[in-house]
């Protein structure tokens, strides 16, 4: 299991964390799974063909397998922002801000005038 443990501290390093997102970081969320399946209490359980598929599957995302393999010709998206408006839209302190003002999104857009 040591290298296997091996292999997934050299993934977490290649994957970023993203400080704006908060609790809600993917990078984040999986160096706490790997800290816990790696505990000294479940190293008996691990299975290790299971953590080999996870193993390759987290790394193709992180190594952008799947996006140079499929490029995309047009660089739109269903809302119509780019990236960074996206990315600001889903910052903690955008959603931060709506939970305190009580104005989701579809509250706001499906809201009946009285």
């Amino acid at each position: 299991m040591t290298s296997q443990y091996k292999k997934f501290t050299k993934l977490i390093a290649k994957w970023p964390v993203d400080s704006s997102k908060g609790e809600r970081d993917l990078g984040k969320f999986i160096r706490e799974k790997v800290k816990v399946a790696f505990e000294e209490s479940n190293k008996q359980n691990l299975d290790s063909e299971l953590c080999t598929r996870q193993y390759n599957a987290l790394n193709k995302i992180a190594d952008n397998h799947y996006r140079d393999r499929y490029k995309r010709t047009n660089q739109s998206t269903a809302t119509g922002l780019s990236t960074e408006e996206c990315n600001l839209i889903l910052s903690s302190e955008v959603l931060t801000y709506l939970k305190e003002e009580n104005k989701g999104f579809f509250r706001k857009i499906f809201q009946k005038d009285s």
